[in-house]
């Protein structure tokens, strides 16, 4: 009996054309890297800075943003529509929904994601984002969720052991799209924000429990100079326009720098 050999499957072609959908719909100065070997992750996406107004750019300058993608690919897959409710803060207490007061639809992709996708994912904790992107083929889109926030968000919340089943159902917004301008690359520019802010909210939260523990110190105001010149080079705050506050924050510390001068 004559062996045969290697072959190609369907889902080989489809995954390939998942990829190429994938990289046409961002914008083409950020890099995607395939993540190798794969343990679930299947890509690593850097974020550039824009593209500058005046047209001088001879180059995008990485902004040390990342982001890891699992994409997954499907010929075509209908949107359903998934009523949604308020519910109390998940931080304090489990899920608990208002089912008498519907808050709107949102129109969801299902996606059935195994268990221990999900476990490497919420060992990896909140403040690097893992995104689940959707390709569908037949509709020439990528559709995303960030999975660190389902999970402490939605599954924790919401089951007494989400590891208890192979698999969870997951849903993913069609606003969500990747090619868009906005939600899509606003939010992905969110996300790959996050490690940054995050650092600089724990350096944030020390000094302000410094400053007011030296409060009615002769030394404070030396203390919170000090504290700005430590955070005023933080490259967020003129590029997270997406968050008021941050940028008003930043301005704030530039003129009480300058007024030290």
């Amino acid at each position: 009996m004559t062996a045969e050999p290697k072959k190609q499957t369907e889902q080989h072609l489809i995954d390939a054309e998942g990829q190429r959908l994938l990289r046409e719909r961002l914008p083409r100065h950020w890099v995607l890297r395939e993540y190798r070997p794969d343990y679930g992750l299947d890509f690593a996406l850097e974020v550039f800075e824009a593209p500058k107004s005046d047209g001088q750019a001879t180059g995008y300058a990485t902004l040390g943003e990342h982001i890891f993608i699992q994409l997954k690919t499907v010929a075509a897959r209908e949107a359903k529509p998934l009523q949604v409710y308020s519910r109390v803060n998940v931080e304090k207490q489990r899920e608990v929904l208002n089912t008498a007061n519907p808050s709107g639809e949102l129109h969801t992709l299902r996606f059935q994601l195994e268990t221990s996708e999900l476990v490497t994912v919420e060992r990896m904790g909140v403040g690097l984002p893992v995104l689940l992107v959707v390709a569908d083929l037949s509709k020439k889109k990528c559709f995303f969720v960030c999975l660190n926030d389902y999970i402490d968000k939605i599954l924790i919340p919401r089951h007494k052991d989400y590891r208890s089943k192979a698999s969870r159902t997951i849903h993913i917004p069609v606003l969500n799209e990747v090619g868009t301008a906005e939600p899509g690359q606003v939010a992905l520019r969110w996300y790959g924000k996050r490690p940054k802010l995050y650092a600089a909210f724990q350096r944030f939260v020390f000094q302000a429990a410094e400053l007011r523990y030296e409060e009615h110190s002769r030394d404070s105001a030396r203390m919170a100079k000090y504290f700005a010149s430590r955070i005023a080079s933080y490259d967020f705050w003129d590029d997270t326009e997406m968050w008021g506050l941050i940028p008003r924050y930043g301005a704030a510390v530039r003129r009480l720098l300058a007024g030290a001068e």
